[in-house]
């Protein structure tokens, strides 16, 4: 019975050391090092912004709020033609959530540069789909659409 108290009890001590250790962790943590990177948080902002643009038709001004590479890979007549054919067979968005965002100084097919990759999974009318956006700090400081892709 003694030995069964005794474990019990060490059992208990265990407990609350490991319990002590886990609140001594977290006390030295900061709420800042918990936080969301802010440039992924700003390049999601911009990406939403641009998505409204997008889900309302306004391809002219999705384009214009796009970065210069991505001016520069396709005209204006072209990107109008390529939106409406990517997203005509979904229909309206009915809703639609981030995924994943990821923070990288590479992205496929561009040289470094700082970039934010988010993935949505979207509900349109028609049917579900994973948006891919890439976004690209340019060197005037503001996050701008490099790259779209639906799936």
């Amino acid at each position: 019975m003694k030995r069964m108290v005794r474990r019990a009890s060490r059992s208990r001590v265990l407990v609350a050391l490991a319990l002590w250790f886990m609140a001594s962790v977290l006390a030295v943590i900061s709420p800042a090092a918990l936080a969301q990177d802010p440039r992924i948080t700003e390049a999601q902002r911009v990406a939403r912004e641009w998505l409204v643009l997008s889900d309302g038709g306004d391809t002219k001004a999705t384009y214009a709020g796009a970065s210069a590479k991505f001016r520069g890979a396709m005209t204006l007549e072209q990107w109008v033609d390529a939106s409406a054919k990517a997203r005509a067979p979904y229909g309206a968005v009915k809703q639609r959530s981030l995924a994943s965002s990821q923070a990288a100084l590479q992205a496929p097919n561009m040289p470094d540069g700082t970039y934010v990759l988010l993935i949505y999974r979207t509900n349109f009318a028609n049917r579900d789909a994973s948006e891919t956006i890439t976004m690209e700090r340019e060197a005037d400081g503001v996050w701008r659409l490099v790259g779209y892709s639906i799936r």
